[in-house]
């Protein structure tokens, strides 16, 4: 196996080989541009969102080709560290690190752990392009880690444009690690969505559609055997994974989306609308080695699963598989009076599951229906008032937010009552089963938030309030024995102060982001760390008149002790430990990146501190069982062609 030293090398005569000969390509390209111009570039390659088009807001979006976070390439960073997941490894298992408000109401799944990792409908973006429009993305990263993605979009018309867009992700294991090369990878992690706009040539019809395709098999290792040592857990070549024999969990997830509005005058004053989506995902988890991982699931407790003797399973081998689908149809009209919007809706959802139990658990011909509203209120340029609610029709389960947004701040209140997740009622299994139907209450969620804004000259701040209040919440936790659901008894209070702050001195920029958050009910059943600090220092300037862009710093982040979550691999959830707690610990990354015409290229050292301070600061854990990525060299390059 190469070493770091000879990496390290390779990435550094690579990235400045190529960074000459595109300085070189670059300077001859401008004097061929004096006389011959291409038309086509960011001006030409524009795009536009479903909530951009259902909100009125008609201004098109240019694509970013700006170094920004561009060097920045897994979840974990991307967020600022507010996600926890199994060594920062590319596409493993997240969960947030701080209480989230629940995003929808009504029934769900509850498997949340690759979320994070999918592409929501927010995040699709429908082109308009005045010529074929192709972007590639390549990121290899150190030990094992590599993302490989291609964009493009065409119009086939002027009204008419289609696309797609696809991302493969790898990683390799970070500990156990075995001298088959095949053998270190645990995770192939695919994203693809097409995606198709249709306009009228009045715009009075607008049509919005795309399908798209989730897939993460994983290999299971249940982090390091003995991983509550430190000097073991840090041993990253040396260690053995805690279950034997690779078990495979696997995640699809496939969606079908329509949106579509008639606007019955050129007015755009009175609209229509509609919403069709097909959500499908299918959950396995795989464990022919059960007998010799038995003490991992149930530390030494028995099974509890219901031997029928009808029933034909193999009680050596888990062999669990969960299949969901969804059917969404919402129908509804918009009304703009002045400054003033209204939306108003009726939604029903169709859902059904079926398990690889199926004579004890099955969903079939469930359904829901909802009404809904939403008003936005423009009391001035600067003052802008935004309110939604969501009612489950014959249940308990509703929503409500109101946001006050301003010039020089922004003031929300949300309040959700949520029905207990399908998993968390009911669950087969030959390691454990549960039936909670009808025991369990919906949580109710209250927020209450405040952001300040100001900016002076040079300075930006940002300070940052929060306050919920969370009643019923269902967690899930372990007592020597499988983990499972349960529901507190008392109310938590979790109050968060934060603050973000910029600061620019010519071509240096200081930006730095830090939370405070307390459990004021001391409930001790959502854990976070006290303190939340991250902060990036970089130098940014124009070279070779403005034929280069560069921009090279450290980013860092520091947070404290606490007992994280752990991680259970055949729910995919994280549940309560007292075992193992995580340590308080500063990372640092430094990273140079460069723009040179349609060609971005960034070369990073993550964790360049490893090792530096003595034991037991030579290292930091995410997950119990699980250590942080080790120092790694990452270099990625993106291309963009807008012919």
């Amino acid at each position: 196996m190469l070493s770091n030293k000879y990496i390290f090398q390779f990435f550094v005569h690579f990235f400045f080989g190529n960074l000459l000969l595109l300085v070189n390509t670059s300077l001859k390209a401008q004097i061929l541009n004096d006389s011959a111009k291409n038309v086509y570039g960011t001006n030409t390659t524009l795009f536009t969102k479903e909530e951009n088009i259902f909100t009125l807001q008609d201004s098109l979006s240019k694509i970013d080709t700006s170094l920004t976070n561009f060097h920045i390439f897994d979840l974990v960073r991307k967020n600022r560290f507010l996600y926890q997941d199994l060594g920062h490894n590319l596409g493993t298992p997240t969960k947030n690190t701080f209480y989230m408000v629940p995003q929808q109401i009504g029934v769900q799944w509850g498997v949340q752990a690759y979320e994070s990792h999918k592409w929501q409908n927010e995040d699709i973006k429908y082109y308009d392009t005045k010529s074929p429009y192709s972007h590639f993305y390549f990121v290899q990263g150190g030990r094992g880690q590599q993302i490989a993605g291609v964009e493009f979009s065409r119009n086939i018309k002027e009204n008419f444009n289609f696309g797609f867009q696809f991302q493969r992700t790898n990683t390799f294991r970070q500990y156990a690690l075995s001298g088959d090369r095949t053998q270190n990878a645990i995770l192939e992690q695919y994203n693809a969505v097409f995606w198709s706009r249709y306009f009228s040539k009045n715009k009075q019809y607008k049509l919005l559609f795309h399908y798209y395709h989730f897939s993460s098999p994983f290999k299971e290792l249940g982090g390091v055997t003995g991983g509550t040592s430190i000097d073991t857990l840090y041993d990253y070549d040396a260690t053995l994974a805690q279950l034997s024999d690779n078990p495979q969990s696997w995640q699809t997830y496939n969606r079908l989306h329509l949106y579509q509005e008639y606007n019955t005058d050129s007015t755009k004053n009175f609209a229509l609308f509609h919403v069709a989506q097909y959500e499908r995902q299918r959950d396995s988890y795989t464990d022919n080695s059960y007998t010799a991982n038995q003490t991992f699931y149930l530390q030494n407790a028995a099974p509890s699963f219901p031997v029928n003797d009808f029933l034909n399973f193999d009680f050596a081998a888990i062999r669990d598989d969960y299949k969901l689908k969804f059917l969404l149809n919402k129908l509804g009209l918009r009304y703009r009076l002045g400054k003033i919007i209204f939306w108003g809706y009726f939604k029903r959802r169709d859902y059904s599951m079926l398990s690889h139990q199926q004579a004890l658990y099955e969903i079939k011909g469930a359904s829901e229906n909802y009404a809904g509203a939403r008003l936005q209120k423009n009391f001035s340029k600067n003052i802008t008032l935004e309110s939604k609610a969501e009612y489950l029709l014959g249940k308990k389960d509703y929503l409500l937010e109101i946001n006050l947004l301003g010039k020089f701040g922004e003031l929300g209140f949300k309040s959700y009552s949520v029905s207990p997740s399908i998993i968390a009622n009911k669950y087969n299994s030959i390691v454990r089963t549960w039936d909670n139907q009808n025991l369990l209450k919906n949580t109710f969620t209250q927020e209450l938030w405040l952001r300040g804004k100001l900016n002076i000259s040079k300075f930006y701040v940002e300070p940052f309030f929060k306050y919920q209040l969370v009643d019923n919440y269902i967690y899930f936790r372990r007592e020597n024995a499988f983990i499972f659901p349960e529901q507190a008894r008392k109310q938590i209070q979790i109050l968060q102060i934060g603050l973000f702050a910029k600061v620019n001195f010519k071509n240096l920029h200081f930006e730095h982001q830090i939370f405070y958050t307390k459990d004021l009910a001391s409930s001790d059943l959502i854990r976070f760390p006290e303190w939340h600090i991250w902060g990036t220092w970089y130098y940014e300037k124009a070279l070779f008149k403005n034929a280069l862009f560069l921009r090279t710093g450290l980013d860092w982040h520091y947070r404290t002790a606490y007992f994280a979550d752990a991680y259970m691999p055949t729910l995919k959830q994280y549940y309560l430990q007292n075992t193992q707690e995580v340590n308080g610990y500063l990372i640092g990354d430094i990273f140079a990146s460069i723009r040179i015409r349609r060609t971005r290229a960034f070369l990073k050292l993550s964790h360049w501190n490893e090792g530096i301070l003595p034991k037991p600061d030579n290292g930091y854990i995410v997950t119990p069982y699980y250590a942080g990525l080790r120092r790694t060299f990452s270099i990625g390059f993106s291309w963009q062609l807008f012919d």
